[in-house]
C-alpha cells in the first residue's frame, strides 16, 4: 500500500508539475512576442475655410406646367400632335366636332340679317312718325339678342379647337380620335422646361440666413458631378406652426432641359461669408453605436508608432472630406485606411501613398 501510495504520489505529482511547467512557458512565450505593427496610411488634418451653405432637400418643377384639357364637350375629330413633340403658343393640338354649333351659326346668322332689317324699318317708321318709339326699342333689342347669340355659338366652336397655352414640350397622347370628352378630361401633359423652379423647405433657425437673390446649388442623382446654379425667388412669409419650416422657392436656368419636373434634389443655399473648420477624409471615420471616433497616430518610435481612439463630433461634409468639429486638432496624423484592425494602443506602420503619376505601368495580358 505505502508503495503504491509513493507510485501514485510521483505520477500525479509529475503530471501537475508538467502543466505548471508548460502554462509558465506559455506566459513567457506571449509576454515576449512581439507586437504586430499594422500597415495603414495617415495623412494630416487640415484647417480649411469652407463657405457657409444651408442644406435642404426639394422637388422640381417647370416654370409653366399643366395638363391641357378642353373646356367643353365634344367628340375628337382630328388629333394635330405627336407625344413629345414640341410646341408654341396657340398651336392646335385637339379639333373636336362642332358641326352642330356650325349649323346653329348659320341659322343664327339668318335670324340676325332678319334682325337687322326689321331694325331699319322700325327706324325709318319712326322717322316719318309711321311707327312707335315700342316698336323700334322692340326691334333693336331683337338685333343685339341675335347679335349676342352669333358671338356665344362662335365661341363655343373656337372652344372646340384646343390650342397650346404657351410653348413647351408635349408629353405622352392620353386620348385617341373618336373619342368622347368631358370638360376638363386630361389630353396631353404640357411643360415648360426653359426654366425650373425648385421648392424646398429650411428650418425657422435658418431664416435670417435665407433671402430673396442668393445664389443656390442643386444637384440631383439624375446628372451625377453636374452642378446647376439658381437664386431664390420667394421665400413664404408664413412659418409652418407644426413643422417650424419655411417654405422657399428658387429659380434655376434650364436651357438644354436636363432638369424634368418632379425630380429630388439636393439644395444649397450658399452664404457671402466662410468659416473655419477641420477637416479629414471620410474614410478616416470609425462609425459605431457608441459613438464616431478616428485613430491619431502618436508616439512615433523608429519605423513604428502607437494609435489612440479619439471620440469626435463630425460637421457637414464636402468633396471627399468631413468637417470634425471636435476631437481633432489641424496638423494631427489620422489614419485613413486599414483601422479596420486597431485597437487603443495598436502599433502600426504609416505607408506611403502611391502617386498615380509615378507609378509604374501594368501590363495586360491579352
Amino acid at each position: 500500500m505505502i508503495v503504491m501510495l509513493l507510485v501514485c504520489g510521483v505520477l500525479f505529482g509529475g503530471v501537475f508539475g508538467f502543466v505548471a511547467f508548460r502554462n509558465q512557458m506559455i506566459k513567457q512565450f506571449f509576454a515576449n512576442m512581439p507586437v504586430p505593427v499594422v500597415p495603414v496610411t495617415a495623412e494630416p488634418a487640415q484647417a480649411q475655410a469652407w463657405e457657409v451653405v444651408v442644406p435642404a432637400i426639394g422637388t422640381l418643377q417647370a416654370i409653366n406646367g399643366v395638363d391641357v384639357s378642353p373646356q367643353v364637350s365634344g367628340l375628337i375629330q382630328d388629333i394635330a400632335f405627336q407625344s413629345g413633340q414640341t410646341v408654341t403658343k396657340g398651336q392646335v393640338l385637339v379639333r373636336l366636332d362642332a358641326d352642330v354649333e356650325k349649323a346653329q351659326l348659320r341659322s343664327a346668322e339668318a335670324q340676325l340679317a332678319l334682325a337687322r332689317s326689321n331694325a331699319q324699318r322700325a327706324r325709318s317708321l319712326v322717322r316719318s312718325s309711321a311707327g312707335t318709339e315700342a316698336s323700334l326699342d322692340k326691334a333693336e333689342s331683337e338685333l343685339r339678342v341675335a347679335e349676342a347669340t352669333i358671338e356665344q355659338l362662335k365661341a363655343q366652336i373656337d372652344k372646340k379647337v384646343v390650342t397650346a397655352p404657351f410653348s413647351g414640350v408635349l408629353g405622352v397622347r392620353k386620348v385617341d380620335v373618336g373619342a368622347y370628352l368631358q370638360p376638363g378630361t386630361p389630353i396631353v401633359t404640357l411643360q415648360d422646361l426653359s426654366v425650373m423652379l425648385a421648392d424646398f423647405s429650411v428650418s425657422q433657425k435658418d431664416l435670417p440666413r435665407v433671402a430673396v437673390g442668393q445664389p443656390v446649388r442643386l444637384t440631383t442623382d439624375a446628372w451625377a458631378g453636374r452642378v446647376f446654379a439658381g437664386r431664390i425667388t420667394a421665400v413664404e412669409p408664413l412659418v409652418e406652426a407644426k413643422s417650424g419650416m419655411v417654405a422657399v422657392q428658387a429659380s434655376l436656368p434650364n436651357p438644354d432641359g436636363a432638369l424634368r419636373p418632379g425630380l429630388f434634389a439636393k439644395i444649397e443655399v450658399v452664404r457671402p461669408e466662410t468659416e473655419p473648420v477641420v477637416t479629414v477624409p471620410q474614410s478616416a471615420i470609425t462609425y459605431n453605436l457608441y459613438g464616431d471616433s478616428v485613430f491619431v497616430v502618436k508616439n512615433s518610435t523608429g519605423d513604428s508608432a502607437e494609435v489612440a481612439r479619439a471620440a469626435v463630433e463630425i460637421g457637414a461634409r464636402r468633396d471627399g472630406r468631413v468637417a470634425i468639429l471636435n476631437g481633432v486638432q489641424p496638423g494631427e496624423m489620422i489614419v485613413t485606411s486599414g483601422q479596420v484592425k486597431l485597437e487603443n494602443g495598436s502599433r502600426v506602420k504609416v505607408a506611403e501613398k502611391e502617386n498615380p503619376l509615378t507609378a509604374p505601368a501594368q501590363t495586360t495580358l491579352q
